[in-house]
């Protein structure tokens, strides 16, 4: 047995094969993991695709996706999870076990801070993973659309996406407040799979009065009833003024949308029309992989919200399951879990241990966290 290492070109194909006999089982015409996750299945990142290999064919897959993002401007250095299996010949041998601890250790020597995986299962959670945020999702039906908003979609158009409006998406995403760091290849795999987080997509382009607002990637119910919203960036005026038309277009019964809770005016045009959001973590479980390191990062943020010099009297370190926080002479330790839930939040408006803590430190981190968190979109893998 051979691993956890990169895979290697001449084991690619019996990566997919192994792939897509966990994911895809029902698959005709392979490889389908590949073809729906480029971003995650390509070249460039082989060496990312950490691998347990028996007689040149691999058994166990991690695969690990780095990327940088921002939040509120902040640059952070995120690595999404994926595509996480092993041969069922294979299992219960501790393979995935030590994919993962390899994953791990190769994202921590590349200078990652937050880890984001698409499954909730004990061996994330072993390794810190957590349900966080305070999002909500809105389900939207033909009759709950008020007048008002009936009215201003027949200003609105939608249009599917085309190779050269890509420059006009690429942009609008960049304004997001919260978002990763995207290159033009993420776009291009984009319009070559047409599918993110495990749902085939339409992409629409938003014009009101014939100028570009905004846009929004569909999950195509294939003649289903419902679907919801993968993605979507711009004026949330005119996303919110095009969902008739694309519920008409769907002829569906229900439409569901997730928005982060950073988002407020977006939350809060959806309580004007009416609806009532359900509380929902952010997508993906989330992991501390270097918390210092994270919120040195975060400083320009800090100092925004409580200026230069308290801002400069903030201590954060971890030594072993250690996590402290400090300010001037007041120091604040906990565990790696609670440090976590701190640090995002949770559905219940905040972690217990920063709600109760006093003096100056307990009023500082309230009001620096909790911090927003990502949503995949296009970046799920």
């Amino acid at each position: 047995m051979e691993g956890p290492r990169g895979v290697r070109p001449e084991e690619i194909e019996s990566l997919h094969t192994l792939t897509d006999r966990v994911f895809r089982p029902e698959a005709v015409n392979p490889p389908v993991m590949a073809k729906q996750y480029p971003q995650l299945f390509n070249a460039d990142n082989y060496d990312n695709l950490r691998v347990c290999v028996e007689d040149g064919i691999c058994v166990s897959h991690v695969g690990l996706k780095a990327q940088d993002a921002y939040l509120f401007g902040c640059r952070i250095r995120t690595a999404c999870i994926g595509g996480v299996c092993t041969h069922p010949d294979f299992r219960k041998l501790g393979l995935a076990t030590l994919c993962c601890d390899d994953a791990w250790r190769k994202a921590y020597e590349e200078g990652v801070d937050v880890m984001i995986v698409s499954g909730d299962r004990n061996l994330y959670r072993l390794r810190g993973c957590l349900r966080i945020g305070d999002d909500r999702v809105f389900s939207v039906t033909p009759e709950t659309i008020p007048p008002a908003l009936a009215e201003l979609s027949k200003t609105v158009t939608l249009t599917p996406l085309t190779e050269e409006e890509l420059p006009l998406i690429m942009e609008c995403y960049r304004a997001e407040a919260v978002r990763f760091q995207r290159y033009p290849s993420d776009y291009r795999y984009l319009m070559q799979s047409r599918w993110a987080m495990n749902s085939p997509l339409d992409l629409w382009v938003i014009r009101e009065r014939g100028e570009f607002r905004g846009y929004i990637f569909a999950k195509n119910p294939r003649g289903q009833s419902e679907s919801n919203l993968v993605e979507f960036a711009g004026d949330r005026h005119a996303i919110l003024a095009a969902l008739p038309e694309l519920m008409r277009r769907y002829s569906l019964t229900n439409l569901h949308f997730q928005v982060q809770r950073h988002d407020r005016q977006l939350r809060s045009l959806c309580e004007a029309n009416g609806w009532e959001g359900t509380p929902r973590s952010a997508s993906g479980t989330v992991a501390l992989v270097n918390f210092p390191q994270l919120m040195e990062r975060m400083r320009p943020r800090f100092e925004e919200l409580i200026g230069v010099e308290r801002t400069a009297q903030l201590r954060f370190s971890q030594e072993g399951e250690a996590y402290r926080f400090g300010l001037g002479g007041e120091e604040f330790t906990t565990d790696r879990d609670t440090a976590t839930r701190m640090v995002f939040g949770t559905l219940a408006g905040g972690e217990p241990a920063l709600q109760g803590l006093g003096g100056a430190l307990g009023e500082v981190l309230r009001t620096i966290l909790p911090l927003p968190t990502l949503w995949y979109g296009i970046n799920y893998v």
